[in-house]
């Protein structure tokens, strides 16, 4: 132990001695080591962490394609699978705005059957989860808490159980509360669950207003795999399926893993950024080991002094290894700074296009694996230098007056120089291809203008959304989106604001329907279908849509007026091709919704995805919803908004928030964005990605050309009495010149043709997430060579320049 503290004493020493070499050493492993803390971290809380559930991989959820689960499908289909099978099902999720004694909170209710506790195995940490009974008609008001919401909302009170808590306007009575990091469906902060109402007719109904929809999620029987539960949902679907010709029902039926269907957009992004990553350690290895054989080289006499006052080679490698090791040390902390200021700097982006990222914060994984890295770096960086100075002759050594580098240690840091280009190219290929993908994305025509538009969803707590509502309820399309929309109209600056169910590429609510054309019947199958959305006069001015025929909403449309709607250009040239569709009728319901005329026609607009293809879509008149009618319930649930303005939209947002509240004081509002981040968010992954590799890539190029220059400065620096000999014998500045880049050109051709071999097959793992580019983009090659060529050349050209400028006479006195 005193001979390792006697190293460590010492490597101080010479790091106080060598601050330049210590600081560069040091900050490549940092930059290094910080790239993997960063990914680890978030790798760690998405991919790794265990669900707070009961064996949370035997929990897993149902997904269907095409259209909704119903309830009675779901019972179907449980009770075919036998009673061993344990399901719960979400029936609705909906943001509100809850007001305690500690402020305005937003939380999330997730109205679920009632044994949805039990089949996840979590207990409430305070009372009793619901009952069967309690998703009967009157007997639903009851909640349960999560623990950050008891905490936030009622400050722990011990004493919660029995209590209430106001919800959209609507007492439930709290009795129990979850324990803390519990959520389902996973991910929200704020979580309240209440047992949905579920209706003797809602159990049996497959189709007609009776009809409930929800999400299944099962637990696995003990002995049956995923594949089997699979496989015996798709059997029993397609047995119900025929049993009901007329009804509405999913194709087909599958089983995941619940955190599967979580990460499965993230696993294969995150798996790639860790590769980079990974890549990224090694380089900052390669060019910290290049700087440290270059230091041995110049240490030589002092390490052949030691060996002849009888250091052993175990020794001198212990002295090495430690001095590594301080290195190594110094890099890991520091790198963890940088890791978590990297989360903190990406957090939107992050936040925007990752589930799970509740769980990402450092945790004992993180930190044994910064350790193990640290450690693995330090002997990676220390072990070689050793190696290769053991090789050293001790009795030529100490009879050396300057220390040089053997040809043999000189072709290995220009080995490792050209392993830190040729890697640098590759990273600089793919954040090429990404930046491509994101500036291809950006091109894609949208349908709508993203100039200075503010959107936000809109949750009127006082309203209980139902889809069919008394025609005696108020209607809260004339007590409150009407005086919002004349409220935010007035605003200075404000050029139109206009409402709308679902917004483009801000899918936060939507509705798919079957409709009739001229009154013809056709089987479900057969049956034109279509997204539905509510719309109020002024949207295709508030979005700059363009109309292709007819007119759009406006005023006149009013509730006594004849029921109207739009149909998008998808919609005509599909089911109404080779003809004008204004004046064509669509059928949904009863009485005046069983005569809907066609008025106009509007451009296509890119809804969930910039890349996915437009599909139809039908649009209502908001004006025109009342009590009783349908689509009414969904202006009731959810509605968003857009504002064009004149001024930056950014500006407006207090304003907005105000404006809702004086007119609506109860009322939530969601994801407040202009549509230009709406857009920029809609790339998902890709843009995370793209980001990153940004980062990675210039954190490689900034490695590689440092390596160059350390190469060549060292060079330089041991040739400094011959090059001075030169230029006493007349040799010209421009053959001293060429002396040195001769060399370094040779360095940069091999680096970037092997990594240009590289990066030719490397890039096909990038071919799931790039668009509107080839994977071997000539432009992309082209620009990055051309890069990295520049950046190298400069690192070679700084020391050559320098050594055609050593003055002869310092130079042949130099020992």
């Amino acid at each position: 132990m005193r001979s390792i503290l006697n190293d460590l004493r010492y490597a101080l020493r010479q790091l106080r001695k060598s601050p330049g070499f210590a600081f560069t050493a040091a900050t490549v492993l940092a930059l290094g080591i910080g790239a993997n803390i960063a990914v680890f971290t978030i790798l760690d809380g998405i991919l790794l962490r265990p669900l707070p559930y009961a064996q949370p991989d035997r929990v897993v959820t149902v997904k269907v394609k095409d259209y909704p689960m119903s309830y009675a499908n779901i019972l179907q289909l449980r009770d075919a699978m036998g009673t061993r099978l344990q399901i719960a099902a979400v029936m609705n999720d909906s943001e509100a705005s809850v007001v305690s004694s500690g402020g305005r909170f937003q939380i999330q209710q997730s109205q679920v059957t009632a044994g949805l506790m039990t089949m996840l195995g979590v207990a409430p940490l305070k009372g009793r989860v619901f009952r069967q009974d309690e998703n009967d008609p009157g007997n639903n008001r009851v909640a349960l808490l999560g623990e950050d919401t008891w905490r936030r909302l009622f400050n722990a009170d011990p004493m919660i159980v029995g209590k209430n808590i106001y919800i959209k306007e609507v007492a439930y009575t709290i009795v129990g509360v979850m324990p803390k990091g519990f959520s389902f469906p996973y991910g929200e902060a704020m979580q309240v669950w209440s047992p949905a109402e579920i209706k003797a007719s809602g159990k049996v109904a497959m189709s007609g207003d009776e009809e409930i929809f929800g999400e299944l999620y099962a637990r696995l029987p003990d002995g049956m795999t995923i594949a089997q539960l699979a496989a015996g949902f798709d059997r029993t679907q397609a047995v119900i399926a025929k049993q009901n010709p007329w009804g509405v029902l999913p194709s087909r039926v599958e089983a995941i893993g619940y955190r599967q269907s979580l990460i499965e957009d993230a696993r294969k992004p995150l798996m790639l950024l860790y590769a980079v990553v990974f890549a990224i350690w090694a380089l900052a290895c390669l060019n910290v080991t290049s700087l440290l054989l270059a230091r041995a080289v110049a240490r030589v006499r002092e390490q052949a002094v030691r060996a002849a006052l009888g250091a052993s080679r175990a020794r001198l490698l212990q002295q090495a290894i430690v001095e590594s090791m301080l290195l190594s040390g110094i890099g890991g902390v520091a790198g963890f700074l940088l890791g978590e200021s990297a989360i903190k700097l990406l957090w939107r982006q992050i936040d925007r296009n990752l589930l799970l990222t509740r769980t990402i914060y450092v945790e004992w994984r993180v930190l044994v694996g910064m350790a193990a890295l640290t450690v693995a770096t330090s002997i990676v960086v220390g072990v070689f230098p050793a190696w290769r100075a053991w090789r050293r002759n001790v009795q030529q050594s100490l009879q050396g007056v300057n220390a040089t580098a053997s040809a043999g240690q000189s072709r290995t840091r220009e080995a490792l120089v050209v392993a830190q280009l040729a890697l640098t190219l590759v990273f600089l290929v793919g954040a090429g291809l990404f930046l491509r993908t994101i500036h291809a994305l950006r091109q894609v025509p949208l349908g709508f203008s993203q100039q200075n538009v503010l959107t936000g969803g809109i949750v009127l707590n006082g309203a209980v959304p139902a889809l069919a509502g008394s025609a005696t309820e108020t209607n809260i399309i004339r007590t409150s989106y009407e005086p919002l929309l004349a409220r935010l109209r007035a605003i200075p600056g404000v050029k139109d604001a206009a409402l709308s169910s679902v917004l483009p590429l801000r899918r936060e609510f939507s509705v798919g329907l079957i409709v009739q054309i001229d009154h013809k019947k056709l089987p479900p199958a057969q049956a034109p279908r279509a997204g539905a959305s509510l719309a109020s006069a002024g949207l295709a001015s508030a979005l700059g849509i363009p109309m292709v025929r007819g007119r759009f909403f406006t005023e006149d449309d009013t509730a006594a007026a004849p029921v109207v709607a739009l149909i998008n250009k998808a919609f005509a040239d599909k089911y109404l091709p080779a003809t004008d569709p204004v004046g064509h009728t669509l059928s949904m319901g009863e009485g005046k919704f069983a005569d809907i005329r066609i008025v106009g026609v509007i451009g296509d607009m890119k809804q969930n995805n910039v890349t996915d293809a437009i599909r139809p879509e039908v649009y209502f008149c908001l004006a025109q919803m009342q009590p009783g009618t349908p689509m009414y319930g969904v202006a009731a649930a959810f509605m968003e908004v857009a504002i064009r303005a004149a001024i930056p939209a950014d500006t407006l947002r207090a304003q907005f928030d105000k404006a809702i509240h004086e007119v609506a004081p109860d009322a939530t509002t969601t994801d407040v964005k202009t549509i230009h981040e709406a857009v920029e968010d809609s790339f998902g992954s890709q843009t995370l990605i793209a980001h990153l590799l940004e980062c990675f890539g210039a954190l490689a190029l900034m490695i590689a050309t440092v390596g160059l220059y350390g190469l060549l400065s060292f060079a330089v620096a041991q040739r400094t009495r011959e090059i001075g000999l030169r230029i006493a014998l007349g040799a010209p500045q421009g053959n001293i010149l060429s002396l040195i880049l001769r060399r370094a050109l040779l360095l940069i051709t091999i680096g970037v043709s092997i990594g240009g071999v590289l990066a030719w097959f490397a890039v096909k793992f990038t071919s799931g997430y790039i668009y509107g580019v080839k994977a071997h983009d000539a432009l992309t090659f082209t620009s990055v060579v051309v890069v990295l060529a520049a950046a190298s050349f400069l690192a070679a050209w700084l020391p050559a320049r320098r050594a055609s400028a050593v003055d002869p006479i310092l130079a042949l006195r130099s020992e």
